[in-house]
């Protein structure tokens, strides 16, 4: 009798075993095979390393799905704008099989523009994105769910239009930069030098004895005596355009440096683009 229960109960071990092994092992094994969608990688050197959910879009569809209270993409947001002369450009893809299920020309275009819209209500300038869409003949689908969207960065090229763009109005007291085309004297307006030349007209006409100061700067192209004409046309054609707007000439002081005075390496193409300017600011008596 004794020999009976110990079969039975080295059976009853066997079998519990067997189950253990089913449902902890195979089980699990079973669940591990099935798909997961890759997380989606943006990577700026060793400067950024970020992953978004690869479950970012429906198939078929352009929204982004939801990304949570502070996701990777806020993240993305804070590094461009710690950076402005960053460029991030988002790819996104879809199928010949999507495209023919929705009236969006090019869906992968609409997908990349929801990222571009999440960063531009974030703060990023829309300088710093470009955003194109390209057509995959496949990618990974699981349940419904895709990413279909790829990261990459490039510099932004920095030339007088950059310059002057980011060129910020405080006070007529702080200096400010106007700059130009190569060999031109005609300067590159924006709202900010142009509330500048604005309210220094207003101010010179209640302060009879205050004037502003321009100064002329050049690169280091071209030979001395040339770049120092060339910095005296630039201040004396800004002094002009003030002067047409009710200003005596003799509230200007105009002063030609030449390129004795660079700001950037003239060595760089950028920094040659940064030393073409005229500098504004009003002397206090």
């Amino acid at each position: 009798m004794s020999r009976l229960w110990f079969w039975w109960a080295l059976l009853g071990v066997w079998v519990t075993g067997s189950v253990a092994i089913h449902l902890f092992y195979i089980k699990r094994i079973r669940f591990s095979a099935e798909l997961v969608l890759p997380p989606v990688r943006i990577v700026d050197g060793a400067q950024l390393r970020l992953r978004l959910p690869g479950s970012l879009f429906h198939q078929g569809e352009s929204s982004l799905r939801p990304l949570g209270n502070r996701s990777a993409l806020d993240t993305l947001a804070d590094y461009l704008k710690r950076n402005p002369r960053r460029l991030l450009i988002v790819t996104g893809y879809h199928t010949p099989t999507e495209s023919s299920q929705t009236l969006a020309a090019n869906l992968g275009a609409v997908r990349a523009r929801a990222v571009q819209d999440y960063l531009l209500d974030a703060g990023v300038p829309d300088e710093q994105l470009q955003v194109r869409g390209e057509v995959a003949e496949s990618f990974p689908v699981v349940r419904d769910s895709t990413s279909a969207l790829s990261f990459a960065f490039a510099p932004i090229r920095i030339d007088a239009d950059w310059l002057a763009r980011h060129q910020v109005y405080v006070d007529l007291f702080h200096p400010l930069q106007l700059y130009f085309p190569t060999g031109s004297t005609e300067y590159i307006h924006t709202p900010d030098n142009d509330r500048f030349a604005h309210e220094a007209v207003a101010y010179l006409r209640i302060h009879p004895r205050e004037r502003l100061r321009i100064t002329g700067h050049t690169d280091s192209v071209g030979t001395v005596a040339g770049n120092l004409r060339l910095s005296r046309a630039r201040a004396v054609a800004v002094r002009d355009q003030l002067v047409k707007q009710g200003v005596p000439s003799r509230r200007f002081a105009v002063v030609a440096m030449g390129d004795k005075n660079p700001i950037a390496p003239n060595a760089l193409p950028e920094g040659r683009e940064a030393n073409r300017r005229v500098t504004l600011v009003v002397d206090q008596r």
